[in-house]
């Protein structure tokens, strides 16, 4: 259980690449959009499957009621913020589509 708790937070090191690059003026470069769909990918798989694992072993296992609890909510905040990266994803893409077009 330890080690996959290890795999949730595998999508951090790439979040905080996203934000130095964005600090250091590559706001809308191929590297930023690279970046974001990295940790976009490595946040759903670890979050939505890693997490979602976690929480249901965590709530069928004899725990106490406020550990379930616990565990249930964080998997609602991890598909919140689920839903958040995809929108960002996808406002990316398509405004780098837009700008493609454009030129």
């Amino acid at each position: 259980m330890v080690a996959a708790m290890g795999i949730i937070e595998m999508s951090s090191p790439f979040l905080h690449a996203r934000e130095i690059i964005k600090e250091l003026g590559y706001k809308d470069t191929n590297l930023n959009l690279a970046l974001d769909i990295l940790f976009a990918v490595i946040f759903s798989i670890a979050r939505m499957f890693g997490g979602t694992y976690l929480a249901y072993v965590t709530f069928s296992a004899d725990n106490p009621l406020i550990i379930k609890v616990t565990a249930v909510g964080l998997q609602l905040v991890s598909t919140f913020w689920f839903f958040k990266i995809i929108g960002m994803v996808n406002r990316k893409i398509v405004k780098r589509m837009k700008t493609r077009k454009d030129t």
